[in-house]
């Protein structure tokens, strides 16, 4: 079975491939020159970019750009160049073969194409979604230790931590299987159940992401009623050149270190691009203590080879995630209050601050091969996802050499969409997708059963563009169909044909009609409304359904309930947002109600005895529940050297059916930055050096679960600064960047190691440098 799938998937892929080959129609280009709308200089080193194309390009000396072999049809076109708004248009390249760009001088660069939740790439102003782009620069300058932490300062998004390496993302308070994370057009499948599972994506890998919030199942079915997590390829290398990058930080407290480097090309449209990661932490530093087995190894290598021709595009990926994680599980001495290791032995000072990864711990292999096609034909596109994934999660909880659980998943998925244009204002979009799972155990414990899972999706939509204002609209259908397979295990715990029943044989079917409808309306160039509404839809993952066994990572034992049913929401939310030269504010709020909310209960303080310790019973229920609050931007740039940004955020979670709060809702948050840039002369060495203080407020969280406990509210002091600088003709860029500078003791309210008493980390300073690289460069222009 799993043969045919890999030369299905391989035969796919050929197809694809030939059928762009086949594809002949008229060559086009494109030039022009980008200049200061004010002043009417030239903008050299400025980007051009055509999202649907996947081509990029930068001005010349002489501010002139060039594209050539591009397809005879509309598409958007993005110039963005640093301390002037960005300018987006749709140019239809069949009959416009020049045009000129002029860029307004402005501290706020408020413009931006998005493709997520789009079927063809849009200005996010012109998207009924609420989307966030995050862009290269903040993702690099961040301090943080993976991609989810990096991305959990923006209002909206928060995480769910088990210390140092493991991040889940959580927005607007829903998390695990109500959030989906593409990674270079294709979901991120990997037991993203568990609670101390993260992501395995190389964090250096994305260049961009955009994270949609609210349900998206229109576009992305079951498991995106929360939101998706779009995490994009590099720019590929300008025709004729070879480029790379090396990114290389070092962090105090953890003492992590993190190599990345890249190397790219680009032959007459043949491109390819190959990339390895390493990092390693030793254990990380409380204001209290050092946290004993909290480090971490990863080791990262991704290749990609495609072509970008006159019929659009075609990428083939490969990428490998592996890594060694230390799992902290809080057991101390009750006299010294110092940690115990596995065999019951107090563990000293230098030995829990050391790099050594002991008992219980986590080694996760993560391999995909993926393809993405997007065929360009006049004004229409068909774009073809393709991907297999296989998985494997060992965790060690009681000796080094065999792993307690070991779970072995195959994950096939597709994404077909067309998408036809018609008359430059009408969109058109019709899709169908899909997924196969197949988990087996070979582990020594069992959590849950081997089991099989089939999804499938179709969706049709269509979005209307006037001058100022844009109308949507899509309905879809999703099925899933999951089976678990029995296990019997004899006096000894070993499977067996017959004895005491761990996992029971069973099948469910579910399925669900989702739908959107959106609008946005543009009173004038500052101010900009939003408004959407959206049912999304959430089978139960395979954990809520069966169940059945201690979950060490997670300190209880889960029992999980085969007739739960499908979860459903309805969701509002509503963006106003004005900007200008100086000013950008943006209030968006959301109202959203579920049915048949799934989450777990200790009932009656229930128990079991495992191995001769005692857990606690965890049982999956499930009821109504309404989730609502708001985030709030406000940025103010009074001259252009100073920056000062502010943004809040709160989600207010309530279970109807209980009356309780609902778990891990995070608390209000204010984030206060100020930011002073200083400007330079374009001969100038270091280029527009900067220095930042950054004062993060984080209230206090009354608002708990059952078997949670208050969080204090606490303050956080932040510090960075960075440039770039010029050798020779390459831009190097350099920062450090200081978090929790005043040492402060405090309790994240997602931290699953509050439960066990370790407080957060401590003081951390991050150095870092990217130094661009250019091998071998031939502008046949």
């Amino acid at each position: 079975m799993k043969m045919m799938k890999y030369r299905f998937f391989l035969f796919l892929n050929l197809f694809a491939f030939l059928l762009c080959s086949a594809m002949i129609h008229g060559q086009n280009s494109l030039t022009g020159h980008i200049r200061d709308k004010e002043t009417g200089e030239l903008l050299p080193g400025a980007t051009v970019f055509i999202p649907d194309l996947k081509a990029g390009t930068s001005t010349d000396r002489d501010g002139i750009y060039k594209f050539h072999n591009l397809p005879g049809s509309s598409m958007v076109v993005q110039v963005s160049f640093m301390g002037y708004r960005a300018e987006i248009v749709t140019l239809d390249v069949s009959k416009v073969r020049s045009h000129d760009f002029q860029l307004t001088p402005s501290a706020i660069e408020a413009k931006e194409v998005v493709i997520t939740g789009n079927a063809l790439s849009s200005d996010n102003d012109r998207s009924s979604f609420s989307i966030t782009p995050i862009n290269k620069d903040q993702l690099l300058t961040v301090p943080s230790t993976n991609l989810i932490n990096a991305i959990s300062s923006i209002p909206g998004v928060s995480e769910i931590t088990t210390g140092g390496e493991i991040s889940k993302p959580v927005i607007r308070g829903l998390g695990y299987n109500r959030i989906i994370t593409l990674n270079e057009g294709v979901r991120q499948e990997g037991n993203q159940w568990g609670d101390e599972h993260g992501i395995e994506i190389d964090q250096f890998s994305a260049d961009r992401i955009e994270v949609l919030k609210g349900p998206a199942s229109l576009f992305y079915g079951s498991d995106a009623m929360g939101g998706v997590i779009n995490i994009l390829e590099q720019t590929p290398a300008k025709m004729g050149s070879i480029d790379g990058e090396w990114v290389s930080q070092f962090s105090t407290n953890d003492r992590l270190f993190s190599n990345s480097a890249m190397v790219q090309g680009n032959q007459n449209g043949w491109i390819w691009r190959a990339r390895g990661t390493y990092k390693t932490a030793g254990s990380y530093h409380t204001p209290a203590e050092w946290v004993y087995n909290s480090g971490f190894n990863e080791k990262n290598l991704s290749l990609m080879a495609g072509v970008i021709k006159k019929w659009g595009y075609s990428h083939l990926h490969f990428s490998s995630f592996n890594a060694k994680i230390g799992m902290v599980d809080g057991t101390r001495d009750s006299a010294t209050n110092q940690f115990i290791d596995y065999q019951g032995n107090i563990v000293q000072e230098e030995r829990a601050k050391s790099r050594s990864i002991d008992v219980p711990f986590q080694e996760v292999d993560h391999n995909k091969l993926s393809s993405v096609t997007n065929l360009l034909i006049r004004d229409n596109q068909l774009k073809i996802s393709l991907g297999y994934q296989w998985n494997n999660r060992k965790e060690f909880g009681e000796t080094p050499d065999t792993p307690g659980l070991f779970f072995h998943l195959d994950t096939w998925t597709y994404d077909v969409r067309y998408t036809r244009l018609i008359g430059k204002s009408l969109e058109l979009v019709g899709g169908i997708s899909g997924m196969t799972q197949i988990n087996r155990n070979h582990g020594t414990e069992y959590l849950i059963p081997d089991y099989d899972l089939q999804d499938f999706g179709g969706f049709a939509y269509a979005k209307k563009t006037w001058e100022r204002f844009t109308l949507n609209l899509g309905l879809r259908y999703d099925y899933r169909q999951v089976k678990g397979y029995p296990l019997y295990l004899d006096s000894l715990g070993v499977p067996a044909s017959l004895g005491d029943t761990l996992f029971h044989s069973f099948s469910r079917d579910f399925s669900a009609f989702t739908g959107s409808t959106g609008m946005t309306f543009r009173l004038n160039k500052s101010i900009n409304f939003k408004l959407n509404i959206g049912r999304g839809f959430r089978a139960p993952n395979i954990s809520e359904l069966s169940a059945n066994g201690l979950h060490e990572g997670t300190f209880r034992y889960e029992i999980g309930n085969r007739e739960l049913n499908p979860e459903t929401s309805l969701q509002i939310d509503g963006e106003i947002a004005w900007d200008n030269k100086y000013l950008k504010m943006a209030f968006n709020g959301f109202y959203n109600m579920i049915n048949n909310f799934i989450y777990y209960r200790n009932i009656n303080n229930e128990k079991k005895e495992v191995n001769g310790v005692w857990y606690p019973v965890y049982r999956y229920v499930q009821g109504n529940s309404l989730l609502k609050g708001f985030e709030f931007e406000f940025d103010v740039h009074p001259v252009d050297a100073l920056h000062f940004d502010n943004n809040i955020d709160y989600v207010w979670g309530d279970n109807l059916s209980t009356g309780v709060p609902l778990p891990f809702i995070p608390a209000l948050h204010l984030t206060d930055q100020i930011k002073w840039t200083f400007k330079t002369g374009k001969t100038n060495a270091v280029k527009n050096p900067y220095i930042q203080l950054e004062l993060e407020t984080h209230f206090y969280q009354r608002r708990i679960d059952v078997f949670e406990t208050d969080t204090p509210g606490y303050v956080l002091l932040n510090c960075s600064a960075g440039s770039r600088l010029r050798v020779q003709k390459q831009l190097w860029t350099w920062y450090v960047s200081g978090t929790n500078l005043l040492d402060t003791k405090y309790y994240d309210h997602l931290s699953r190691l509050k439960e066990v008493g370790v407080y957060n980390m401590g003081r951390r300073i991050t150095f870092g440098v990217v130094i661009p690289f250019g091998v071998y460069n031939r502008d046949k222009d």
